[in-house]
């Protein structure tokens, strides 16, 4: 039987990064309580972003992400 990857989301802006989540709603919901982002219906991904941001999308079969300093 084949696996399919599990998709993990989160938020990223010039200025924070937020945790992995399960859903892409999380990772927004995230990014509006960071004051990243704001609930907007109006727009497809329903979030308005107050930087420039994206929601990312990895694979969990991907290697973690690592932090530079």
């Amino acid at each position: 039987m084949e696996e399919q990857a599990v998709r993990r989301y989160r938020y990223r802006t010039s200025v924070l990064t937020g945790p992995w989540r399960d859903t892409e709603s999380e990772a927004a919901n995230d990014a509006v309580r960071a004051k990243q982002a704001m609930i907007d219906a109006s727009r497809p991904s329903g979030i308005r972003w107050t930087v420039p941001g994206k929601i990312e999308e990895r694979a969990s079969e991907e290697a973690p992400t690592r932090l530079r300093n």
